[in-house]
């Protein structure tokens, strides 16, 4: 009985210490409605699994958190030629394992990068190759002259040679082909944050890495991130409300007030950057079926019925609770090659979309296959279930399917849907570039079209995208730029429906930046002292 005794004390002394550890760090309890589907930071064009590959990666180049440019692994650079970089490397760093990180870690990196295979070939489209000059200086070379290489390269996170050689890692994964390998659910960076654990569609943790080569100069004192998918939004609010959670970075909008009255938690919305589109199957075949051995889809009148029948300014009403707008661009106001002289200029009209359905020879209408997407796209299975509605009143009816992320990525970017949706922030560019490459060029298997879902080509926009991407001139550059979007957004491959509302919910006790690119940076964060 003593001995019972005396193990019991011993075992509720070890919890209470456990207990105090645990109060005594600086813990953020992190929440969004899906997981982080890779931790491969060339897997997958995704901002949210690029900004939280962030905690752990870093690039040669960075956004800071006034979304200026900043030197990170690189401490400076300069032009060589047209077409070569010259980046020297901070000394000193090490990756979380404790190797050195030198020039050969950029060498692999960006030779991992542009692999054919690569999930994110299209964010380093103007990066051909890396050569090492010496342990701590590196040149990158170009396919080109380049106005957006340094863009590009703050998305282009750098790996560990040898850690990927010793893994069998050196060749990327992507999401889009369904291919995994160690680094899916390994990491090894340099950044401000450490891999502990990761449980698939449960849970990760990362704990701060005390060796962080800017360890003395940063402000955040977070110890630890518990982060959470938790797909109930009644869940995510619960937690919220509870003080399970530090934050939500997604929460429902309709929720939002009832947050507001509560006393120690911050509510941020802003809208983003980010368009929210739908993609048009524009291939010979409809995965519906033809229309008398028609796709309807490739003609601009029917695209343009279709934009016209939504009623986006209700959808951004009701579904979004007025904390958007309405695009009527492919870019938002922020992203270079923005003009709102040449904006869409229609509105929701259902009698003069019938009228061009006839027009175009589909007076009876037709049907599709509607792919969408659950737990990644804010009130994205409403407002896809309001566009369905709509479509109908105009005789365009819709087969409408809900799909997971990691299901829906190969059904919409492998063609087997003709409508889907997608958002588009062109991050980590800032600057149209990314959409006008990646989804208006037309699809090459190299650099361009990745995203060209609808399989859309127009020959002068090809030109003119190409040629942006060589021009120097920043005048001339936004005059191609800018003509680029006004010809899709009178062609309509994409139709574009409102700016995504960005709604985080915080404890008072955290103070964190909310950006317009909706990137949580918890880095630059930190935790009031009680």
């Amino acid at each position: 009985m003593k001995m019972k005794t005396i193990t019991a004390c011993l075992m509720a002394a070890s919890c209470t210490l456990l207990a105090q550890q645990a109060q005594a760090e600086n813990v953020v309890r992190w929440a969004q409605q899906g997981d982080i589907p890779t931790l491969d930071p060339y897997a997958f064009a995704s901002t949210p699994a690029l900004a939280f590959q962030n905690h752990i990666y870093e690039g040669l180049v960075q956004w800071n958190e006034q979304l200026e440019m900043t030197p990170a692994l690189a401490t400076r650079w300069e032009q060589v030629n047209d077409t070569t970089l010259r980046f020297y490397l901070r000394e000193g760093v090490r990756f979380h394992n404790g190797n050195d990180f030198n020039a050969d870690d950029v060498v692999s990196s960006i030779a991992r990068v542009t692999h054919p295979d690569s999930g994110i070939r299209g964010n380093a489209s103007s990066i051909k190759s890396a050569t090492k000059v010496d342990d701590y200086t590196v040149d990158i070379h170009l396919s080109g002259k380049s106005p957006i290489a340094l863009n590009e390269l703050t998305g282009i996170l750098m790996m560990d040679k040898e850690w990927m050689e010793e893994h069998k890692a050196t060749e990327p994964t992507s999401m889009s082909k369904g291919t995994e390998g160690y680094a899916t659910n390994h990491t090894n960076g340099t950044g401000p944050f450490i891999l502990e654990s990761r449980r698939r569609d449960a849970e990760m943790v990362l704990v701060k890495n005390d060796n962080w080569w800017q360890a003395e100069q940063t402000k955040h004192n977070i110890d630890r991130i518990v982060f959470k998918p938790v797909a109930s939004e009644s869940t995510r609010l619960a937690g919220m409300l509870s003080g399970e959670f530090d934050l939500v970075s997604d929460i429902p909008l309709q929720d939002l007030p009832r947050l507001e009255r509560e006393k120690g938690i911050d509510v941020k919305v802003r809208p983003s950057l980010r368009v929210m589109f739908l993609t048009l199957n524009m291939n010979d075949e409809l995965n519906a079926g033809n229309v008398d051995g028609k796709n309807p889809l490739q003609d601009q009148r029917v695209r343009q019925a279709m934009h016209m029948a939504i009623d986006r300014e209700a959808i951004v009403k009701k579904i979004m609770r007025g904390m958007t707008e309405v695009a009527n661009t492919y870019v938002a106001p922020a992203i270079t090659g923005y003009n709102e002289a040449r904006a869409i200029k229609h509105g929701y009209d259902p009698k003069q979309a019938k009228a061009l359905l006839a027009e175009a020879g589909y007076p009876n209408g037709f049907r599709l296959a509607f792919d969408c997407e659950q737990g990644y796209y804010l009130n994205a299975e409403q407002w896809c279930q309001a566009v369905q509605r709509y479509w109908s009143k105009v005789g365009v009816e819709t087969n409408l399917n809900m799909h997971t992320r990691s299901v829906y990525s190969q059904i919409r970017d492998n063609g087997r849907t003709d409508v889907a949706v997608l958002g588009w922030a062109n991050l980590p560019l800032y600057d149209a570039y990314s959409i006008n490459q990646q989804m208006l060029h037309s699809k090459d298997g190299g650099i361009y079209g990745a995203f060209n879902i609808p399989r859309y080509q127009n020959d002068t926009i090809d030109k003119l995208i190409e040629q942006s991407s060589f021009e120097l001139d920043q005048q001339v550059r936004n005059q191609q730029v800018e003509e680029v979007l006004a010809m899709a957004q009178q062609d309509l491959p994409f139709l574009p429906l409102h700016f995504e509302p960005m709604a985080w919910a915080t404890s008072d006790k955290l103070n964190i930046t909310q950006n317009p690119d909706n990137v949580v940076r918890l880095w630059y964060a930190s935790i009031k002292e009680s």
